[in-house]
C-alpha cells in the first residue's frame, strides 16, 4: 500500500508522476532515449541490466516489470533465477558480466568505482559509448528503485508481465509506464 493517501492502493510509477505532471513527458523521454536510444547495448541487456539493479537493491516492483521486459526481449529466463545470489555466476555472456560488476559497485559502494573497473568493461570488448549507456541505466534504475520503494509501491507479482507490456520505450512513444 502506498505511504500516500492520494494515491490508490494500487498506484504504479504513472500515478506517482503525476503528483508532479510536469516531469511525466521529461521522464518517459529520458527513459525511451536510455532504454531504446542508438547502443551496443541491446534493449534486452539494457533492461537485464535494469532487473540486477533493481534486485540488488531489493525493489520488487521494478525487478519484476523490467525481469519480464528483458524476457519478452529475448533474454534467457535462467539468468534471473539466481540473479542476486552471485553476480559472476549469473548466466549471462561473459561480455556483459563486467557491466553487471560494475553496476554492482556503482549502486552498492560507488565511492568505490574504479578505473579498473571500467577497465574490465572495455577488456570483455566494450566501448566508451557502451559503458556511458550502462552507467545511464543503472543511475535510472537507482532512481526508479528509489522512487518505487519510497512511494511504498506494491510490488503485485500478478501484475509483472502486464506491466512490462505497457512500459512507453517498450512499445514506443505513445506507451504507458
Amino acid at each position: 500500500m502506498p505511504f500516500m493517501k492520494s494515491l490508490p492502493d494500487t498506484a504504479n510509477v504513472r500515478e506517482i508522476f503525476g503528483l508532479k505532471p510536469e516531469l511525466r513527458r521529461a521522464h518517459g523521454e529520458m527513459g525511451r532515449i536510455i532504454m531504446r536510444g542508438d547502443s551496443e547495448l541491446t534493449p534486452a541487456e539494457r533492461e537485464t541490466i535494469a532487473a540486477y539493479v533493481s534486485r540488488i537493491n531489493r525493489c520488487d516492483y521494478c525487478y519484476g516489470g523490467h525481469s519480464e521486459l528483458a524476457k519478452s526481449l529475448g533474454a534467457n529466463s535462467s539468468i534471473f533465477e539466481n540473479m542476486f545470489d552471485d553476480v559472476d555466476a549469473v548466466p549471462v555472456s561473459e561480455k556483459l558480466k563486467p557491466i553487471l560488476q560494475f553496476a554492482n559497485v556503482l549502486t552498492l559502494q560507488p565511492g568505490k568505482v574504479s578505473q579498473a573497473h571500467a577497465d574490465a568493461v572495455y577488456a570483455a570488448g566494450w566501448s566508451e559509448k557502451a559503458l556511458h549507456d550502462a552507467i545511464l541505466v543503472i543511475c535510472r534504475f537507482n532512481f526508479m528503485n528509489r522512487l518505487t520503494l519510497g512511494h511504498g509501491l506494491d510490488p503485485a507479482p500478478e501484475n509483472f508481465e502486464k506491466r512490462a507490456a505497457s512500459m512507453a520505450y517498450s512499445t514506443g512513444p505513445q506507451g504507458k509506464e
